[in-house]
């Protein structure tokens, strides 16, 4: 047997924990990723009802502005009106103070519709961060359990990465630097036995079938594989492991 094979797969076993820790952890996230979707989901309504409010408010005040220097001038021609005596320029004078108040009720109306629809939008805006704090609250109770999980595998987690380190340690450097570099680019296990060493071996990873005069060698000297020629795992066989 190869005297690194015991000490691989225990490496691997403790890296099957810290995987399955690391998926939990993962499930955690994932949770609480939803929960900040529903939550950014009212914070952009209430971003765009704002914008929204705001540019209404703004062009009601910038009427405002307008109806208000509409008035005085309305004023000052209705009491030129009153004062002139010439019958030409009070004619004059009479429908300029008609278009004026034409003018006049033309833009209180606009005034009155903006403001109506101003009010409107605050009250959206309004409604949109009543929704956020209900469920801001409603939220809460869920995400101070999600961090009582995420506290508790933290610390699991701590340990099971110190368990490992220590197990890692054990190899041989150069068949470390080998075994994290495959971790480092496989999603399935690093260390496999063959299929069927009496027969025609495979790697059971990819199922490649493994030449019978290198599994005789490893038979005979008991030594690990290289490294299978498809997918670069490890393979030892199996009958060799007690």
């Amino acid at each position: 047997m190869h005297p690194d094979l015991p000490k691989l797969l225990d490496v691997q076993n403790k890296d099957r924990r810290l995987a399955e820790i690391n998926a939990r952890v993962s499930e955690i996230a994932a949770e609480r990723s939803a929960f900040d979707v529903v939550l950014d989901r009212v914070r952009s309504e209430i971003a765009s009802a704002t914008r929204t409010a705001d540019d209404i408010a703004r062009r009601r005040d910038e009427v405002g502005v307008k109806l208000e220097a509409q008035r005085t001038k309305h004023e000052s021609r209705r009491q030129r009106l009153e004062q002139e005596r010439n019958p030409r320029l009070a004619a004059q004078l009479m429908a300029d103070v008609e278009l004026g108040r034409s003018i006049l009720t033309q833009e209180e109306g606009e005034w009155l519709r903006l403001s109506e629809d101003a009010s409107t939008r605050a009250g959206a805006v309004k409604g949109a961060h009543e929704r956020l704090a209900a469920l801001e609250a409603e939220q809460q109770t869920a995400r101070a359990a999600l961090d009582e999980r995420m506290s508790a595998l933290s610390g699991e987690l701590a340990e099971a990465t110190a368990e490992r380190e220590s197990s890692a340690s054990q190899l041989d450097r150069p068949l470390r630097i080998r075994y994290d570099r495959l971790r480092g680019s496989r999603t399935s296990e690093i260390l496999v036995p063959a299929g069927n060493p009496q027969g025609h071996a495979t790697c059971t990873a990819c199922f490649t079938a493994i030449p019978r005069s290198r599994i005789g060698r490893l038979q005979a000297e008991g030594l690990l594989l290289d490294g299978c020629e498809m997918c670069g795992a490890i393979v030892y066989l199996a009958e060799v492991t007690v």
